[in-house]
C-alpha cells in the first residue's frame, strides 16, 4: 500500500487521454498532472529540448513525491526515454512498438499500419529502430505520416469544427490510400480526435498506445502492492508552466468532471 500520489505529464493537455484511463483504473488514487504549456508542442522541437523539457517535468513531480510518474507524450517517451529512465526511479513511458506487436496478423496476408506521429517522434532514431522488428517479420507494412496540427487542434479547443474534418481529411487521405487495415494514434493529444478519425474511416482499426501506457502503469502498481487504500474518489491536482485560458475548460471537458483551477508554475 502506497498513498503517496501518482505523477502525469505532457507537453499540454494531450496527456489528459492518460489521465483519462488512469482514473477509469484507479478512481481512488491522487493524480498530479503537470502540463508544460510554456513548451507545447514538444512535436516540432529538437530532441535536445525535448530531454531537458522531459527531465524538468520529471524533477517537478519528484518535488510532488509521487510514487510514479507517467511520461503521456510519446514524443518525450521516444525521445528521453534514457536519460528519465537514468535519472528516475519508477518512470512509465508510451510504447508505440507493443500494441503493433499485439495486432493479430491474418497468416497469409500482409498487414498495412499508418502511423501517426509528431515530427519528433517519426524522425527519432530509437523509434525506427524499434519498428524493425515489425518491418523485418514480413507480416506488415508501415506507413508513417507526421501529423502537428492534431496537436493544435486539441490544444486550442477545436476538435468539434469544420477546421479539425479538413486536416483530418489531409492527414488521412494519403494513408487511406496506401489501403492501411490499422491505425496507430502516435501521440497522446490525438485520442480526442479518435471518433472523428473513425468517422472518417469507418472500417479502420484504430490502435491507441496510451490506452496500453495506462493500463501497463495499474498492473505494475498492483503487481508492487503500491496501490492506495484510501477512497480519494477523482482527486486531481493541475500544474502549467504558462497560462492557458484553454486548459481547464478542455481537460473538464475531456475528463467529464469539473476539474480544478491550474496552478502556474516555472519548471524551466
Amino acid at each position: 500500500m502506497d498513498n503517496r500520489p501518482i505523477g502525469v505529464f505532457d507537453s499540454g493537455v494531450g496527456g489528459v487521454s492518460v489521465l483519462r484511463t488512469l482514473i477509469e483504473l484507479m478512481p481512488n488514487e491522487e493524480f498530479i498532472y503537470l502540463g508544460d504549456t510554456e513548451k507545447v508542442p514538444y512535436g516540432t522541437k529538437s530532441r535536445e529540448e525535448i530531454v531537458q523539457y522531459s527531465l524538468d517535468c520529471a524533477e517537478f513531480l519528484k518535488s510532488k513525491n509521487v510514487k510514479m510518474t507517467v511520461v503521456a507524450c510519446n514524443t518525450a517517451s521516444n525521445n528521453a526515454r534514457d536519460e528519465l529512465r537514468e535519472h528516475f526511479e519508477n518512470i512509465r513511458l508510451v510504447d508505440l512498438v507493443k500494441p503493433i506487436l499485439a495486432i493479430e496478423f491474418e497468416e497469409d496476408e500482409i498487414c498495412h499500419i499508418g502511423i501517426i506521429a509528431t515530427e519528433a517522434t517519426i524522425n527519432n532514431a530509437h523509434f525506427r529502430k524499434s519498428l524493425e522488428e515489425p518491418e523485418d517479420s514480413g507480416k506488415v507494412k508501415l506507413f508513417k505520416k507526421a501529423g502537428p496540427k492534431f496537436v493544435e487542434l486539441v490544444e486550442n479547443n477545436e476538435i468539434h469544427t469544420d477546421k479539425a474534418d479538413h486536416i483530418i481529411e489531409e492527414y488521412m487521405a494519403p494513408l487511406l490510400e496506401e489501403n492501411i487495415d490499422v491505425l496507430v494514434l502516435g501521440c497522446t493529444h490525438y485520442q480526442f480526435l479518435k471518433k472523428k478519425i473513425q468517422t472518417f474511416a469507418p472500417d479502420l482499426h484504430i490502435v491507441d498506445p496510451s490506452e496500453w501506457a495506462a493500463h501497463d502503469t495499474y498492473k505494475e502498481l498492483k503487481h508492487r502492492e503500491m496501490l492506495t487504500d484510501k477512497t480519494n474518489n477523482k482527486n486531481v491536482k493541475f500544474y502549467i508552466s504558462k497560462e492557458s485560458h484553454e486548459f481547464r475548460d478542455l481537460a473538464s471537458s475531456l475528463l467529464e468532471f469539473e476539474c480544478s483551477e491550474p496552478e502556474i508554475v516555472n519548471i524551466h
